[in-house]
C-alpha cells in the first residue's frame, strides 16, 4: 500500500472519529484496539490489516466493505463512482432547494 493511501486513509479515519465526537479512548473502547495504535493509524504511521478495519468500521460508521475499499483492498468499481456523483448531484439540488426557499420565506 502507498504511503499517500495510507496518510489519506489515517485522515479519513481521524477525521469520521472527530465527527462521532469520539477521543481515542473512545474509539479504543468501541472498537478493542489499544488508543496509541489508533493515534499511530491516524498518522499514518501505521496501516491496519484487515481485522483491524473490521473492528473499527462499525464504532465509526462505516460499512466494512466501505471501510475495506477507502484501505485499497477492494478496488472501487464504476459503481462507487456513479453513487459519488449522485451523492453530490443531490447534495447541490438540496442545497439549491433550501436557498430558494430562504428567499420564499424572506419574501413573506
Amino acid at each position: 500500500v502507498s504511503e499517500m493511501n495510507n496518510n489519506n486513509l489515517g485522515v479519513i479515519l481521524r477525521a469520521r472519529r472527530r465527527e462521532k465526537g469520539l477521543r481515542l479512548v473512545d474509539l479504543s473502547k468501541l472498537s478493542g484496539l489499544h488508543h496509541s495504535h489508533i493515534a499511530r493509524l491516524e498518522r499514518g504511521e501505521r496501516f491496519p490489516t484487515g481485522r483491524t478495519l473490521m473492528r473499527l468500521a462499525e464504532p465509526l460508521g462505516f460499512s466494512e466493505l466501505e471501510l475495506c475499499k477507502l484501505a485499497g483492498f477492494i478496488p472501487r468499481d464504476a459503481a462507487d463512482d456513479r453513487l459519488d456523483r449522485f451523492k453530490k448531484s443531490v447534495k447541490k439540488e438540496v442545497i439549491e432547494t433550501l436557498v430558494n426557499l430562504g428567499e420564499r420565506i424572506d419574501r413573506l
